[in-house]
């Protein structure tokens, strides 16, 4: 048993010790200076063969969607496989080497390029990255980048909304006939998908198709806006300012604060939209920014009336048997009306019970409040149930 150990022992140690690093420096000098390899030539024998490139999206962080720009810009990096038959070797001739790692620059590699990118074109990958390849010609080349792409995003139902992107990829200087980008084992991968404070993805799908004759590979996300920060911050304070307007209608006129309590729930509505401004969409088509809107409107409107109420309310002339009949008041106060005879002295007292204009403008409070109420309640429920 002791000599079968030690027999194990050797024969580990010596295949171990044979991999040097002197055999790797000799397989990379056979394969890229005495074979002769030329990069700009595509890795087949017969020219007229297709390259299959096998690609895998690993989405490593959404880091941000502009709205105004339709930008989409994620973080991630690719998995891109394929054979080069001009770098195959015995392992035997050197040590028992099965892979190696050369720098990107010495191999041959796929124009690759996102087709919907939002800046200028230019090909994945950077100087320090390298490709691993081994004894049967297949390199792994795996480019890490910040992709920006172009994305439709319709914010309509703001700040419930999803959006779905686009990243698509694609060869620009091979034809579908001489490289073909296909799926890879697992597609789209969020494995290593970091939490993000506002956008969650929820569904990722993959297409292959050919664009101009080139090959493409299309990732697409779907990624849901998260509401909590906006429902804290923005739609409850909006609630709220619209009930504090309503009352505004409760006010007694004879108060006195009644102008001035609808003049600043008006200003508050005003200088609430300035702050959050930088938080909503910069672009129009939101249903909650029309109702913000809304809200805005019927804040005006209870500014607008109120002064057009203490304008009647201070009135002494009789109020006209119209509006009399209209208003239906049921609370009347005490006018004393005297009459005079010819020579000025008392003739008689009567007491009547006649509207006056505070009657009427209490009564149209009270209309106008119940009005705005079922309005501003209806069309609150209207549009929080179309934003779900």
């Amino acid at each position: 048993m002791p000599a079968t150990v030690l027999l194990v022992a050797i024969i580990f140690i010596g295949a171990t010790c044979a991999q040097t690093g002197g055999n790797a420096k000799t397989l990379v000098t056979d394969l890229f200076t005495t074979n002769s390899y030329q990069k700009k030539v595509r890795p087949v024998r017969d020219q007229d063969d297709m390259i299959v490139l096998l690609v895998d999206f690993y989405l490593v962080g959404i880091n941000g969607v502009d709205e105004a720009a339709q930008r989409l810009t994620t973080t991630g990096y690719l998995s891109t496989l394929w054979k080069d038959q001009y770098l195959e070797w015995d392992p035997a001739l050197y040590g028992g080497v099965i892979s190696i790692n050369v720098p990107q620059s010495y191999v041959w590699k796929p124009a690759l390029a996102l087709q919907n990118g939002f800046t200028k074109l230019q090909e994945l990958g950077s100087s320090v990255i390298n490709v691993n390849i081994n004894i049967s010609g297949h390199v792994i080349w795996e480019p890490y980048e910040v992709f920006e792409s172009k994305c439709n995003i319709d914010v309509k139902y703001f700040p419930f909304d999803h959006q779905t992107c686009n990243i698509s990829f694609i060869d620009w200087s091979n034809n579908a006939f001489e490289v073909e980008i296909r799926e890879g084992t697992y597609g789209i991968i969020t494995a290593e998908l970091e939490d993000d404070a506002l956008w969650t993805v929820i569904s990722t799908k993959l297409y292959h198709d050919t664009f101009d004759l080139e090959s493409r590979l299309t990732y697409s996300v779907t990624i849901k806006r998260t509401p909590g920060f906006y429902v804290l911050n923005i739609i409850v304070p909006v609630i709220l300012l619209g009930v504090l307007n309503l009352f505004t209608f409760v006010l007694p006129a004879d108060s006195g604060e009644k102008m001035g309590y609808s003049i600043t729930v008006f200003l508050s509505f005003a200088v609430f939209l300035i702050i959050v401004n930088s938080e909503l969409p910069k672009t129009t088509g939101s249903i909650f920014g029309q109702y913000m809107i809304f809200q805005l409107g019927i804040a005006l409107f209870t500014v607008c009336v109120t002064a057009i109420q203490l304008r009647f309310h201070y009135r002494t002339d009789p109020v006209p048997r119209l509006i009399s009949g209209l208003m239906a008041c049921r609370c009347k106060s005490k006018r004393k009306i005297t009459n005079r005879n010819e020579n000025g002295k008392l003739d008689r007292d009567e007491s009547k019970l006649e509207e006056t204009w505070k009657d009427v403008i209490s009564i149209l409070d009270f209309i106008l409040f119940w009005i705005s109420f079922s309005v501003v309640l209806s069309f609150t429920i209207f549009v929080f149930v179309k934003l779900n």
